[in-house]
């Protein structure tokens, strides 16, 4: 079995800080990394990656919108990476 890499685009709530946001994503296992960057008209978003095990099946997305200070989170790449 390889090795997924899920990449996702985490949008804030409104008042949240996305920098600390993101140290907040680095919280959760499995995230590789979590790049602020500005979106439009000053929003910015958060480009995060994870990676798991390809049995394990992790469902990120969840995990991820468990996290206080999240609004929206979208899937934009599923890869198998080993």
């Amino acid at each position: 079995m390889g090795k997924v890499l899920t990449v996702m685009k985490v949008y804030p709530a409104e008042g949240s800080d996305a920098d600390k946001l993101a140290s907040e994503l680095f919280k959760v296992n499995g995230c590789i990394s979590a790049k602020v960057e500005e979106f439009a008209f000053g929003i910015k978003i958060i480009r995060a990656g994870f990676v798991c095990e390809d049995k394990e099946g992790t469902d990120f997305e969840s995990i991820v919108k468990k996290v206080n200070g999240v609004n929206e989170v979208q899937v934009d790449d599923v890869s198998l990476i080993s």
